[in-house]
């Protein structure tokens, strides 16, 4: 039985079907030929997040192009996923690839950066960041991809009311553990930056009627271990 996860794997934002012709853009080529020394009629295996997973074979391979022939499905696109968005304070470059990577890995659904009062991070790289969604999407063998929201600050998050929202609010005596609610219908989380919120987004966090404090527990946890905490625990408890 040959085993198809040994085939390396790639998104394409293209239409995926049996028989297709598809031209890999330069940064594509360059992975295939130049770091995994790929050749004529090597297989791969390609997703869109539309289409579930199918296996490809390459027919051309030169410095600048890449054409490879699509030839079966080995994975459907699985139907609606539970939803599990994460809203997060931009935190430093090392430690925010960490929580994206990781959120990706544990299926979250969205990625909303939320502007505070103690953000740090306030010029985000778009494409770098969804490059790495990418990157930890093939990795992980996820059929989809999450899509990064536009920065908001956290006042216009608070004022749509339609969105519940469980807030980590460790040093609040009033929040319940994560472990009290449950997550079988989705959640969206909210993280906030290094040094959590101010005292005043406290006070405005406890008021609205959209949300639930929740406690991950007594140790003070950092941005991206919070992200981490909250999409395992909802993503295994369903």
């Amino acid at each position: 039985m040959i085993n198809l996860y040994k085939y390396p794997r790639l998104y394409l934002n293209a239409e995926v079907k049996e028989n297709a012709k598809i031209l890999l853009n330069l940064e594509q080529t360059h992975y295939l030929k130049n770091v995994l020394r790929k050749n004529t009629e090597d297989v791969i295996r390609i997703f869109n997040g539309k289409n579930g997973e199918w296996l490809a074979s390459i027919t051309a391979i030169s410095k600048k192009s890449c054409e490879i022939s699509v030839s079966k499905q080995i994975r459907k696109q699985p139907t609606a996923p539970i939803k599990f968005d994460l809203f997060f304070s931009p935190i430093k470059k090392q430690r925010m690839d960490i929580l994206i990577e990781k959120a990706v890995e544990l299926d979250v659904s969205g990625l909303y950066p939320v502007i505070t009062n103690r953000t740090e991070n306030r010029k985000l790289n778009e494409n770098r960041m969804n490059a790495q969604i990418i990157e930890a999407a093939e990795q992980c063998e996820r059929l989809d991809l999450p899509v990064l929201h536009d920065t908001q600050k956290l006042t216009d998050i608070l004022a749509d009311k339609n969105t519940p929202l469980y807030v980590c609010l460790e040093r609040n005596s009033g929040a319940n553990p994560i472990s009290s609610y449950s997550y079988k219908n989705g959640a969206a989380f909210l993280i906030g930056a290094e040094g959590g919120f101010d005292k005043g987004e406290i006070e405005l966090l406890s008021t609205a009627k959209q949300v639930t404090a929740i406690s991950l527990g007594d140790n003070i946890l950092r941005a991206e271990s919070a992200a981490i905490a909250c999409l395992s625990y909802a993503l295994l408890s369903i």
